[in-house]
């Protein structure tokens, strides 16, 4: 007895349903023993029942898994009202919802909203900001032949780094409660470099990490145009295109653009990526236990900062200091520039101003007054006197 040949139904049914039945029907054709054919392509008899009932119908496509009845359904009046205020409003769920209550005296809870937005979506007729972003490709940065200042690289680090600080320095720190996060500006061309310090990463913070580096450059001499190019962090605008918006036609008054890198590709803020581990190096692990607070801290990056631009030599720069070779190119370069403060955010960033209100999200109160922020350290002094 010969085998009998089998046929995968449910892979036939996978690629093309309508094609799946027809298969079986054109088996019953030339044999009309159901049981076999149902042998055959490896399914029950009440399936090829169920094929044969469709083919009466006239219809051999997947019939929709929606319920006849739906006593609960939303009434599509109300779906129209939901899609009518989206459109207007551009609100999301939740807030939807408190509009149709309080304007339309409709009662139509955000789940609900949710679940209409969704099978609704070809109705939404508002273009999506995001969906324009996307399009958007990254200008290329020459980091090569770049001249002083016209490429500067600003990132966030965290003090405490698990895979640098040994436990016993993390816990020297808490008991201090040092602030945790160091704001860094590096520019391409001669590694000088630029640090401040705050409590909190947010996105008022890092604004006015912007207008501190854009203010130390430009009342130091430095008159060409910058472009700065920073992470896609939450706290440097991040995904939000208005905050990247204004921050762009804010700094653009000053003679300064604003690139963001890739996402997740930190190889484009290379500089300043590798600066990091020289912090560490040089000064947290060494100095870690001399820092006793926010003050301490200030003294210490204070010293630490003059020596990485003013007596550290670096490789890339042919065995130079920043300064020294930042000043070969700009001999006119006001000297004072590599006396470098190291700067407390917090505290600054509230006294910002009401710029579109960002202002008010800093609410930290452990901070270093203003005085102490923008007077030298006497350490800082004795150091370099």
């Amino acid at each position: 007895m010969e085998p009998e040949p089998r046929i995968s139904y449910k892979l036939l049914r996978k690629i093309n349903p309508v094609a799946a039945r027809l298969a079986v029907l054109e088996y019953l054709k030339t044999n009309g023993n159901i049981s076999l054919c149902a042998r055959v392509f490896g399914i029950n008899r009440c399936v090829v029942y169920s094929i044969l009932a469709k083919q009466k119908s006239g219809n051999l496509s997947d019939l929709s898994k929606r319920p006849h009845s739906q006593p609960q359904k939303t009434a599509l009046s109300i779906e129209d009202k939901v899609i009518e205020v989206k459109n207007k409003t551009r609100y999301g769920p939740k807030r939807l919802s408190l509009y149709l209550q309080d304007f339309e005296n409709l009662a139509v809870p955000a789940g609900t909203i949710r679940h209409i937005l969704k099978r609704n979506k070809d109705k939404i007729t508002y273009l999506k900001h995001y969906s324009c972003r996307k399009r958007i490709p990254r200008e290329f940065i020459d980091w090569y032949s770049a001249k002083p200042f016209e490429i500067v690289q600003i990132d966030l680090k965290e003090i405490r780094d698990r895979k640098a600080l040994s436990k016993d320095q993390i816990f020297h720190l808490d008991c201090f409660d040092v602030p945790n996060y160091q704001w860094g500006a590096i520019d391409v061309n001669s590694r000088f470099k630029l640090i401040g310090y705050s409590r909190e990463k947010t996105w008022t913070n890092g604004l006015f990490w912007y207008l501190w580096v854009i203010s130390w450059l430009r009342t130091h001499g430095v008159e060409n145009e910058i472009v700065f190019t920073v992470d896609n962090g939450e706290e440097f605008g991040g995904r939000s295109w208005m905050k990247i918006k204004e921050l762009r036609t804010l700094i653009k008054a000053f003679n300064c653009r604003l690139i963001q890198n890739h996402k997740g590709h930190f190889e484009e803020n290379a500089h300043l990526e590798r600066s990091h581990r020289t912090d560490d190096d040089e000064f947290y692990i060494p100095r870690c236990f001399e820092i006793k607070g926010e003050k301490s801290l200030c003294d210490e990056g204070a010293n630490y900062i003059y020596y990485y631009n003013n007596l550290r030599r670096h490789s890339s720069l042919n065995y130079q200091t920043p300064f020294n070779f930042l000043k070969q190119q700009l001999p006119n370069l006001d000297d004072h520039i590599k006396y470098v403060l190291p700067i407390m955010l917090d505290k600054v960033a509230v006294d910002l101003g009401p710029w579109s209100g960002y202002n008010v999200l800093a609410q930290n109160q452990n901070y270093c007054g203003l005085i102490n922020v923008f007077t030298p350290p006497a350490s800082f002094v004795r150091v370099n006197v």
